[in-house]
């Protein structure tokens, strides 16, 4: 069931990228508790397939239409996924271009998203989890090279 995890948190992902608000939503469970890292300072928190409408709308207001999260790696952790990707995006009121290393976990039950909390800082996301560093360091589930994050687009 994990690695079937680890395929949905990939095309979440992908959903995301294109920006489809109603295509991410249906990998979330109608009770999802979002945590983002990005929106307002400080982080913020959605809940329901309302809080991830107001979400991408805050997304929005930050970058524009201009965001997107280039996968590196997943990790496969039972019933959580991690991602380690590159957040890209381009400052709605500065037009500075936003190049950063973060991370999301992501809990799934039956198949839908029940937590996502995304971070700014990837050691922060294995420590939350209380998995010690040495562990994280080992191989995750699937790496994926830039040209494999970009086949198909």
């Amino acid at each position: 069931m994990s690695q079937e995890n680890v395929e949905l948190h990939r095309r979440a992902n992908e959903a995301f990228n294109t920006r489809n608000v109603d295509a991410y939503i249906r990998y979330c469970h109608p009770e999802i508790e979002l945590h983002s890292a990005v929106t307002v300072p400080g982080g913020g928190l959605y809940r329901g397939h309302d809080g991830v409408r107001r979400w991408h709308r805050d997304l929005e207001e930050v970058f524009g239409g201009e965001i997107e999260m280039i996968p590196e790696a997943f990790f496969d952790l039972g019933e959580y996924t991690v991602t380690f990707h590159v957040l890209q995006g381009r400052g709605r009121q500065s037009g500075a271009h936003v190049g950063t290393p973060a991370a999301h976990l992501c809990r799934w039950r039956d198949g839908l998203m029940v937590h996502f909390k995304g971070y700014v800082h990837r050691e922060d996301v294995f420590s939350d989890f209380g998995v010690p560093q040495d562990a994280w360091n080992q191989s995750p589930a699937g790496e994926m090279s830039e040209q494999d994050a970009h086949a198909g687009s």
